[in-house]
């Protein structure tokens, strides 16, 4: 397998991924702090991909069993990426329709985060089961995919971040549009050509998949493992404590610190430095030291972020309060790089794509937790305060509690247990299945 293929799926994952970024280190921003929207609302609203999660099992299964044009992912891959693009672009305009007509910019909006989300969805799942499945007899291939693939990531969310900056300054509902709009066709360009023959045809024999009719026996493969069961919840609970932030830290930088539009647009590429750098010695770090440790390091770096960010809180630094934003990416890298190494053994080709969309609904259930009990306490301490700075604080607090249980629990998963358990699951749902 060579290099074309990684860069065409970097291509795909930096497409989908930088549609979140205006969303999510803009967007929120203007909602929250500008238009005076409610937390818990905004944290919904962005939560939309992360409940629509369960579609990547859905998706996952489905395209294990039933080929389309011959591929059994790449089609996926396409729908979902142009969804995610475009519904990215929707956004902006729905939610400022919501100051001419509440009722009607509400419709809107929920219908615009519905497409983003539902593409980002269909997407990951897809993509992430090629690189399983391209990579499943070259393990060292996988890896070095998976490693451009983030890397290219981090890249492109720190220059859209800085693009997005550049663009919003001064700040305009003209100038919103028109950075959205980059996003939107930049994206859209990096999916059209990133999935282009990126698949090989379907062949029977190029792996055995799981072709279970019964839903109820594919889905048994998931709760019958106890490994699988416990690094779900792991999974969970890192994502929530990690992500709750994601709706708050641009309008903390405004409501606490002051900051403008431009500035606080800025905190993702900041962000996204920190985590670039850990990308870049966390494989090494990994290989080292290996992936428990390692996310367990990144585990504790997070939360002494999350400490310092409360502290900038309280005694209005602005530079303190970057800097701890960077270090929050060092720790988030770290724990990306040994979780998703971590994930991509916790499963087996017969059925990669029913175990990477479990791991994805893991994934994205906890984004979509952790940002909408961030609004919600975020809104109950400041309405019961009249404190915002408190409201923020509860956040960071909760994050910081989450990531100490997480390291915990990380000690009891095993991946030899799980794919013990998986491959007697796997062989009895093909032999019910006939194959």
């Amino acid at each position: 397998m060579g290099w074309k293929k990684i860069l065409q799926l970097a291509m795909v994952h930096v497409g989908v991924s930088i549609t979140v970024v205006p969303v999510t280190s803009t967007l929120n921003r203007i909602m929250i702090a500008d238009m005076h929207l409610s937390a818990l609302l905004v944290g919904l609203l962005i939560s939309l991909p992360y409940l629509l999660s369960p579609l990547q099992v859905l998706i996952g299964d489905w395209a294990d069993k039933w080929p389309i044009w011959g591929r059994h992912r790449s089609p996926w891959i396409l729908l979902g990426g142009l969804m995610a693009s475009f519904g990215s672009y929707l956004t902006a305009h729905a939610v400022f329709l919501m100051q001419e007509n509440f009722a009607l910019g509400l419709l809107a909006s929920l219908t615009a985060f519905t497409i983003w989300g539902m593409g980002v969805n269909v997407a990951s799942v897809s993509y992430l089961s090629l690189v399983t499945e391209l990579g499943q007899d070259d393990p060292t291939w996988r890896s070095r995919a998976v490693s451009i693939m983030w890397t290219a990531m981090i890249l492109s969310t720190i220059a859209t971040a800085l693009g997005l900056s550049r663009l919003l300054d001064p700040y305009s509902e003209a100038a919103l549009y028109t950075a959205f709009g980059a996003v939107w066709m930049v994206a859209s360009f990096l999916i059209l050509f990133g999935a282009a023959g990126i698949e090989p045809a379907a062949t029977p024999d190029r792996v055995a998949r799981n072709r279970a009719n019964n839903p109820w026996v594919t889905f048994r493969l998931l709760i019958s493992n106890v490994a699988a069961r416990r690094f779900f919840f792991y999974l969970l609970l890192v994502l929530v404590s990690i992500h709750a932030q994601d709706v708050l830290l641009e309008p903390f930088g405004a409501d606490a610190l002051q900051m403008p539009v431009a500035q606080t647009s800025r905190l993702t590429s900041i962000w996204g430095l920190g985590v670039f750098v850990t990308l870049l010695g966390g494989l090494w770090l990994v290989r080292r030291f290996g992936k428990k440790a390692s996310a367990n390091v990144g585990a504790i770096v997070t939360a002494v972020a999350f400490t310092a960010i409360i502290v900038t809180g309280l005694i209005a630094n602005v530079q303190l309060f970057m800097l701890a934003v960077f270090v929050l990416g060092l720790g988030g890298g770290l724990m990306t790089v040994s979780n998703l190494s971590f994930m991509l053994d916790m499963t087996i080709p017969a059925a990669a794509g029913l175990y990477i969309g479990a791991w994805g609904v893991a994934n994205f259930a906890g984004q979509a937790f952790g940002n909408i009990i961030s609004g919600l306490l975020r809104d109950l301490f400041y309405q019961a305060t009249g404190n915002v700075l408190i409201g923020y604080v509860s956040v960071f607090a909760m994050e910081v509690v989450g990531l100490l249980i997480a390291v915990w629990i990380f000690r009891k998963i095993s991946v030899e247990e799980f794919r013990r358990d998986a491959e007697v699951r796997i062989h009895e749902v093909l032999a019910l299945a006939g194959d």
